[in-house]
């Protein structure tokens, strides 16, 4: 009888305990879980990927501002020995300005005439008040321009990286990726193909 009953039970529970012990397992190692898992934790790697590069980014940025040796400006104005009227020198300033905010140095057709002739002055004045106020010439001053701009929008724009060499150049002003290439090694002391390489590594 007592035999009958240990059967029984046994019987009984077993199936149950199996049942959820198989669940349990399940549980445990579930496909879904750990797909799960492994999407969380690659979604962790990536992003301490990201923010790795990023702090990269911003410590060969800084690195390659302290190679630049920005001619400072001149904050006296001599008005006697550039021959120009108060009057008309601060309003050419403000609209060198506008022309370096609005980016139109970005254009290829950008000269001295064309450029005095847009900001309602002559190319003598204008030229004056650039050596004076800026201690570059023209062309240098459109060109360190056009070179800044370049060097900020490939390290803010992951996009830009991929164009060629020669697309950076007209994109930027430059009527050959020859003139280009020269202008940023001389103000970065790096060639754009390197530095370029730098950023995607």
């Amino acid at each position: 009888m007592d035999k009958l009953s240990i059967t029984s039970i046994e019987e009984t529970t077993l199936p149950y305990v199996e049942a959820n012990t198989a669940s349990e397992i399940g549980q445990v190692f579930s496909p879904k879980r750990l797909f799960y898992t492994i999407i969380a934790h690659a979604s962790l790697k990536l992003y301490h990927f990201h923010e790795a590069r990023q702090e990269r980014y911003k410590k060969l940025n800084d690195r390659l501002r302290k190679r630049m040796n920005p001619t400072p400006q001149k904050n006296e104005v001599d008005y006697n020995s550039l021959g120009i009227s108060k009057e008309i020198l601060e309003a050419v300033i403000l609209k060198i300005h506008s022309f370096e905010t609005q980016k139109m140095f970005l254009s290829q057709e950008i000269n001295l005439s064309s450029l005095a002739k847009e900001l309602g002055t002559n190319s003598s004045y204008l030229s004056k008040i650039i050596n004076h106020t800026k201690g570059k010439s023209f062309k240098n001053y459109v060109n360190d321009l056009r070179i800044e701009h370049a060097h900020q929008d490939l390290l803010q724009n992951p996009q830009k990286r991929k164009y060629t060499i020669e697309a950076i150049a007209y994109d930027n002003g430059f009527k050959s990726a020859e003139s280009f290439s020269k202008k940023f090694r001389e103000r970065y002391n790096i060639y754009p193909s390197v530095f370029l390489k730098s950023l995607v590594a």
